[in-house]
């Protein structure tokens, strides 16, 4: 039967996994970048249901341990996800462009170090973002999924239904 530590492990590596596969086409280093952001993504996507319905007892899956939970959390993803991804991709390369701005002469426009690491790091954290969305939703469904293998599994709504 898993655990909170089983549930952690999993929803890390499938939200990696995850957000890795929708960072296709990415360089690889913004690809490894979004498949950490997956892995913190998944960590916090797999112990989620918990969360919201503590495990006090057996007995304890309600609605966010549902398949209509799961298929809330799919469907929301399938209509909005890309969407967010894409805010965080073009965010990140804004940092990125404001970074390579050249002056007339040739040189970097940014006077400031502290701009350009400020910089730096908003491409950084939008790239994390990415992955983190994608391996969220990733590591929710790994919850949900390795409870509906359990001896009780999981309700269709809610307990008792």
């Amino acid at each position: 039967m898993p655990n909170g530590t089983t549930h952690r492990l999993v929803g890390a590596a499938s939200g990696a996994t995850f957000a890795a596969c929708r960072a296709k086409g990415q360089s690889e280093e913004n690809r490894i970048v979004e498949a950490v952001g997956g892995a913190i993504g998944g960590y916090l996507g797999g112990i989620m249901p918990d969360l919201l319905e503590p495990a006090i007892s057996s007995w304890h899956r309600g609605t966010a341990h549902s398949y209509a939970g799961g298929a809330t959390v799919v469907a929301a993803a399938t209509s909005v996800l890309a969407q967010w991804e894409s805010v965080c991709r073009t965010n990140a390369e804004n940092c990125k462009a404001i970074l390579m701005i050249r002056g007339a002469d040739g040189q970097f426009a940014l006077a400031s170090p502290f701009r350009q690491f400020m910089l730096s790091l908003g491409e950084l954290f939008w790239r994390l973002m990415a992955g983190l969305l994608n391996g969220f939703v990733a590591g929710y469904i790994s919850h949900v999924a390795l409870d509906a293998g359990t001896p009780r599994s999981i309700p269709l709504l809610i307990n008792g239904f």
